[in-house]
């Protein structure tokens, strides 16, 4: 075995449990391709520990598409997907993980993933969406919860200021997009703030281009917040170690 080898099987085996923090199904985000249960079972094919579902949560995308202005009735549409992916992977052993991609009416048409959140909280969350990205950090995040603009190189995408933002997601690897991660991590060291690794999942066979390792499996979105802050975690492209 070549000391290349030998030294990826270690840091494999210091850091087993494996996460995709940013993953779609249909019909909740219209974009993706595949359905929960079908998502569920690929990534525990490719012998992942963890599933993050963060669908698209917008606030004039969901009222057109439940067709009423009742928050309740978005929210719990947003939710059936995950609960879908949660059922299928306790049958089959991988943990689903609560996340939402957020996207506000006002300022930049960024998106945003937000980590460290329940079910309960995402009313709140989404009579925010009308505002900016700005007043959301401000009035809602906290020590408990990780805001984290996503491809924020990608065309389109204006990157935000640090000050509005717990991070950047460099690695996106959405075969359909050049979202630059070298120069999104470049940005991100520049500024101080961390960046995180996602394959930003929509279609079949995209699954499990973009991860983290941790020492320990990720069984909740608090769990996500608490291994980001710790920075003690490693990106995997495929089976490419980085250490961000």
């Amino acid at each position: 075995m070549r000391k290349q080898d030998e030294l990826k099987k270690l840091m494999e085996e210091a850091y087993p449990y494996r996460t995709e923090l940013h993953a779609h199904t249909k019909p909740v985000s219209t974009c993706s391709d595949v359905p929960p249960e079908d998502a569920v079972k690929l990534y525990k094919e490719r012998g992942y520990t963890s599933l993050v579902i963060a669908n698209h949560f917008t606030y004039d995308y969901f009222y057109k598409r439940v067709g009423t202005r009742e928050t309740k009735a978005a929210v719990e549409f947003y939710l059936d997907g995950y609960r879908r992916a949660k059922e299928e992977g306790e049958k089959t052993g991988l943990n689903v993980i609560l996340a939402a991609e957020l996207r506000f009416s006002e300022g930049a048409g960024n998106d945003y993933l937000l980590f460290g959140i329940d079910e309960g909280d995402l009313c709140e969350i989404f009579e925010m969406l009308p505002g900016t990205v700005e007043e959301f950090y401000k009035n809602y995040c906290d020590e408990t919860k990780l805001l984290f603009q996503a491809h924020p190189m990608r065309n389109g995408q204006v990157v935000m200021p640090p000050e509005t933002v717990d991070g950047y997601e460099s690695f996106n690897l959405h075969p359909n997009h050049n979202s630059r991660p070298a120069l999104a991590a470049r940005y991100a060291k520049s500024v101080n703030k961390p960046f995180i690794a996602g394959t930003d999942f929509h279609e079949y066979g995209h699954e499990g281009l973009s991860a983290i390792r941790t020492t320990t499996p990720l069984l909740t979105s608090h769990d996500v917040v608490k291994a980001i802050k710790e920075n003690d975690f490693i990106m995997d492209s495929d089976g490419i170690l980085i250490i961000p």
